[in-house]
């Protein structure tokens, strides 16, 4: 039986056995079946509100008369078999969560409990007055009259042709995409731009209102009733809503989940004619609508409302497809009450409950757990990222208000619930280790420190080839993967203009040396002249015939040829100093890049040793020990298998290859590793580990990092 526990048990009963109530009379009630079973669901017209009762509940539910008083109701259940004798302080406790939630008048009398719900009612408007910043709903709307004149125009939509026609239409979009997915993907990187966020923030809530539009009339085709539209502001940020909560009365199964899909329905239908749009206009205004539209009604409508663990259209489908009404809320219970049996040893009530539900139960609520975790940071994040100040003000009171409520109510269930009563000392024992012991030991107790980085794999000795002269290649005489020894051909190049200035210099040279020896008898002076000439051309000469003999490329170094020209480079022109081919030879090595956050963890030294995986042999670890680090970080990026130019994770320029952050190189060495195991160039990831630290200390230090880029954009 549903109960809310906020009364003291032991004056229930005589304080409402005497009380005369009755149920409104304008309570919608339909019955439904979930997992074989059948469940009733109560609406409320005014306020909207739903409750789900099992039959047990609902046989009080319906015997719940004004004319008796609900003690005699509680005797007539109790001889009647609907319930025992000791169910009846739950009895009451139902009792009052129906008036709670304002399904029937109980007129109380007790000035200091009625005082504590005031007291208690102040505080929750103070908390939603806060809260209202961040989440604020605006009415604008009442759609109903509106829906019910236009739905026999959108009743089609909603029909197996319809369906059909959409199924084709995706498809035929889906090999639009795959035919032109370079063209699709180019953009991303600039969807978050500047000048598009105003255009794209634009089309979201069209998109949005069109989505909402799709569950109205939806729900409005089977006989719903939609009587509030308006717009969340969730994170200053717009975002359209509709109450089709009435779908919830849906007897039909596919009907309520088609309510729950029509939104997405609608949308990725628009999405697919976007991709048409977009695949037939060149550069324009609604070719940007069209790539806007493409990425918000697929990319951002999977990643939210098809998401269960938010409390969007997902979600919804999940708990009908499960058949588990409240499926948050009963997978909340069920994790509390293992986790109440495993540490406190309080029987859980789930004997009966069937395995499968269990599970389902068990994995969604400690899913659920993680993800609220993970979005309560990631709230407070935003928040700080875009008001900074302000934000930083808001996300602390954000997870302090969260963090104080949390202690607030596991305190008071360890230390003061009746359902602990019996093993208080335990209660209190696990609070203290939750809520102290558990906490500073996270944040003091040191923890390993593990650093993970891509290197690239080089050797001890690395020499490139380079030309020395300008000239065509007329031939490549080494192959990648050569052995080749000190002064090897490496390349031919050719050069008509040296060539010229060679048999110029030599017919230069030859006219110096007749006049000398001309004017050696009758001139002396001038065949000493002439003498001096014949050195400098001499000289030249030489220096023609070098620069001829440079055109024949050999090796400086004996070594594995790692990179060289291929035969498709002959005849094409090099520039001086053109790398020609790479020859290495020595112990492999790896060089890797860190950020200074990664440097601050990992602290390393050298000398250290760490461990290196090759990305094309996983399995295998290889021993390796540190033997240069950088004591200064540079912006300009060497290592261009590093970056995002090769699928590397280090963001460069293109042009300039600067990165937005300074990195610092550490060379590792691998005297273990066999010279044909490898392959230069290849990339691997390094573990690097660091001296242990408290996880509060990362925590800290993430934090204040967090804060200082904020600060810098």
């Amino acid at each position: 039986m549903a109960t809310q526990q906020e009364h003291n048990p032991a004056s229930m009963a005589s304080q409402l056995a005497k009380v005369h109530v009755n149920v409104r009379d304008d309570l919608e009630v339909t019955r439904h079946l979930f997992r074989g079973n059948p469940s009733y669901i109560v609406r409320d017209p005014v306020t909207f509100q739903t409750q789900r009762l099992d039959p047990p509940d609902y046989a009080v539910f319906i015997a719940i008369n004004q004319s008796l008083p609900l003690g005699d109701i509680c005797q007539n259940l109790i001889s009647q078999e609907k319930m025992h004798k000791q169910d009846e302080e739950r009895f009451y406790k139902f009792i009052l969560s129906l008036h709670q939630i304002g399904f029937l008048h109980l007129p109380i009398n007790d000035d200091k409990r009625l005082y504590r719900r005031l007291l208690e009612k102040q505080k929750a408007k103070r908390r939603q007055r806060l809260m209202s910043i961040m989440f604020l709903r605006i009415p604008l709307w009442n759609p109903d009259a509106f829906l019910t004149r236009y739905v026999r125009w959108a009743a089609p939509v909603f029909s197996r042709t319809a369906f059909i026609m959409w199924m084709a239409l995706l498809i035929a979009a889906g090999y639009t995409i795959v035919k032109r997915w370079e063209d699709l993907t180019e953009p991303l990187s600039g969807i978050l731009a500047a000048q598009n966020l105003g255009l794209m923030w634009i089309t979201l809530i069209v998109l949005k209102v069109i989505h909402e539009f799709g569950h109205a009339f939806a729900c409005k085709r089977f006989g719903g009733y939609v009587p509030d539209m308006g717009a969340y502001l969730i994170m200053f940020t717009p975002c359209a809503y509709v109450d089709a909560t009435s779908s919830w009365g849906f007897t039909s199964k596919k009907h309520r989940i088609i309510v729950c899909l029509a939104g997405m329905y609608v949308e990725t239908a628009c999405a697919a004619i976007a991709v048409f749009v977009w695949s037939l206009t060149g550069p324009s205004a609604i070719h940007h609508v069209a790539y806007n539209v493409i990425f918000l009604a697929s990319v951002v409508t999977l990643l939210f409302n098809v998401n269960p663990l938010m409390r969007y259209d997902g979600y919804y489908i999940l708990s009908d497809l499960t058949e588990i009404p409240n499926l948050r809320s009963r997978a909340n219970r069920y994790v509390i009450s293992r986790l109440k049996q495993l540490v406190l040893h309080i029987p859980a009530n789930t004997a009966n409950m069937p395995r499968r539900l269990r599970l389902t139960l068990l994995t969604f609520g400690i899913s659920a757990a993680i993800y609220r975790v993970m979005l309560l940071i990631a709230i407070a994040a935003v928040l700080a990222s875009k008001l900074f100040f302000v934000g930083i003000g808001l996300a602390t009171i954000y997870l302090l208000s969260s963090i104080v409520k949390l202690v607030r109510g596991l305190t008071a269930y360890l230390w003061h619930s009746e359902e602990t009563a019996q093993i208080r000392r335990r209660a209190v024992a696990v609070g203290i280790v939750v809520l102290v012991i558990g906490p500073a030991m996270i944040c003091l107790i040191p923890s390993p420190t593990r650093v993970h980085a891509t290197g690239v794999i080089t050797t001890q000795n690395e020499s490139i080839i380079r030309t020395e002269v300008a000239g065509f290649v007329e031939n490549v005489t080494v192959n990648t993967g050569d052995i080749i020894n000190m002064g090897t051909p490496v390349a031919q190049l050719r050069n008509d203009t040296l060539l010229e200035s060679l048999a110029r210099a030599t017919a230069n040279l030859q006219s110096a040396e007749i006049r000398r020896d001309a004017f050696r008898i009758d001139q002396p002076n001038r065949s000493m002249q002439e003498a001096a000439k014949v050195k400098t051309l001499n000289r030249a000469l030489r220096e023609a015939e070098d620069e001829l003999a440079q055109l024949n490329v050999r090796s400086h170094e004996a070594g594995e040829v790692t990179a060289s020209l291929s035969p498709q480079h002959r005849g094409q022109f090099l520039e001086v100093g053109t790398p020609i081919a790479t020859i290495t030879s020595g112990r492999w090595r790896v060089r890797v890049l860190l950020t200074d956050e990664e440097m601050a963890s990992a602290q390393p030294a050298v000398g250290d040793e760490v461990q290196f995986r090759s990305y094309a042999q996983p399995a295998e670890t290889h021993e390796g020990h540190i033997v240069s680090i950088d004591a200064v970080g540079s912006r300009h990026v060497e290592l261009i298998a590093l970056t995002q130019l090769a699928g590397g994770r280090i963001a460069v320029d293109p042009t300039t290859f600067e990165s937005n952050k300074p990195y610092f190189e550490i060379t590792v060495d691998l005297p273990n590793v066999q010279r044909a195991y490898f392959r230069h160039g290849a990339t691997g990831a390094l573990l690097l580990h660091g001296p242990p630290q408290p996880i509060g200390t990362r925590v800290a230090r993430k934090v204040i990092r967090f804060l200082q880029r904020l600060m810098q954009d």
